[in-house]
């Protein structure tokens, strides 16, 4: 008989900081070195905007100093990293936030632009034009940024194409009354879009906690004070019946690590179910 396919994932719900790329950074890398001691996974799944640092405030030398992390980060700690996403600049000047993919070796795989921009990104940033479909460790995995995940045909377009969903995402709320809300809707729409795909949903967010900021609006100073919430989650849906193991969450949305091992061969086993019993259409050709 031969051996399961399986892959082992971590998502991070690190204490991030807005505006503070460098301590971000290194919060990052001790957390990730310690995963790995303690649960050696095939592969790293990082928040949405890791660092912290819009291109606005530095004409986007922070992305590049963001992205050249993730090689770093991959090589010393030997695993393949899906890297969040930076608020990235590219040479043309065009700004986008996205998600460089690396492997344990420190190499570029790709990278994908979020495609369903939200608030200020609608104005500011440009969307991205095509699927993050990647091959890492042997597997097929496939990426989308935060507000991607709300968009149910993103998700439906992988079907057949990828193995893993990965979703780096910060849960940002204006109010601290909607942080619980913020967190119980990602969890849902997570484990949503889980069953509906039968496919496994790799949520990564930064945690709880309180954010201010100072910006120029024509010459005037504007604080700004945001939310996150926490909603990070591993949804596996061939653990059913047992919620506990179709999905994983750090219930109070503090800082946390989220491990599980994957076996693919039983996620393929449910998806043949779902199918024979009209729930999940045929992939596209």
């Amino acid at each position: 008989m031969s051996e399961p396919r399986t892959i082992r994932v971590a998502a991070l719900q690190p204490s991030l900081r807005w505006l503070q790329p460098m301590p971000n950074m290194h919060l990052l890398r001790q957390t990730s070195e310690q995963v790995m001691r303690e649960h050696a996974p095939d592969l790293l799944v990082l928040p949405e905007t890791f660092s912290g640092q819009p291109c606005d405030y530095d004409d986007g030398e922070g992305g590049s100093q963001a992205r050249q992390f993730l090689h770093t980060l991959a090589r010393a700690c030997a695993v393949n990293v899906i890297g969040g996403s930076i608020d990235f600049q590219g040479d043309d000047g065009t700004r986008r936030n996205t998600c460089f993919v690396v492997d344990r070796g420190g190499s570029e795989v790709g990278r994908y632009a979020k495609r369903i921009r939200f608030d200020r990104e609608r104005d500011q940033r440009q969307p991205g034009l095509a699927p993050g479909v990647f091959e890492v460790a042997g597997v097929r995995v496939g990426v989308l940024i935060c507000a991607d995940l709300w968009e149910p045909a993103l998700a439906r377009e992988l079907l057949g194409r990828v193995d893993v969903l990965c979703v780096p995402a910060k849960t940002t709320v204006p109010s601290e009354r909607y942080v619980r809300y913020a967190r119980t809707l990602w969890w849902n729409l997570a484990l949503t879009r889980a069953m509906e795909n039968a496919l496994p949903v790799v949520v990564s967010d930064w945690a709880q906690d309180r954010h201010e900021s100072k910006r120029l609006v024509e010459g005037t100073l504007v604080r700004d004070t945001h939310f996150t919430s926490g909603g990070a989650s591993i949804c596996d849906p061939s653990g059913r019946p047992e919620m506990t193991d179709i999905q994983r969450t750090i219930e109070v949305g503090g800082p946390g690590v989220l491990v599980a091992t994957i076996d693919l061969d039983a996620v393929e086993r449910f998806r043949v179910y779902r199918k024979s019993v009209g729930l999940l259409p045929d992939a596209p050709a």
